[in-house]
């Protein structure tokens, strides 16, 4: 075969893959598939490290020093220093302004 064949032959292999590549409905529904599958991949891959970090968590005793942590902080606060907010109803208001009245 001389070069010429050759290149003939590749090119008339090259418009068989081309042509069967260019058709439009296997191409949407190759690109709904990667898309389908990414987004499974996407979850299971969530999902997988979250149940991890979830189980890592689980065997650390971090409820008990968290609330260790709230009742001292809680501790140190000046309870009688805050005052609670005066709040006063429309009917106290309105008797209010009748006694000033």
């Amino acid at each position: 075969m001389t070069p010429d064949e050759e290149i003939l032959v590749e090119l008339k292999k090259l418009n068989k893959n081309l042509e069967k590549n260019n058709n439009r409905f296997k191409r949407s529904w190759v690109s709904f598939l990667n898309g389908t599958f990414y987004a499974l991949g996407t979850i299971f891959g969530t999902v997988i490290i979250a149940s991890l970090i979830i189980y890592l968590f689980s065997k650390f005793n971090f409820t008990s020093s968290l609330s260790q942590w709230i009742e001292n902080t809680m501790s140190q606060v000046n309870w009688t220093k805050i005052t609670t907010p005066q709040i006063q109803t429309i009917q106290e208001k309105v008797i209010n302004t009748e006694n000033s009245n």
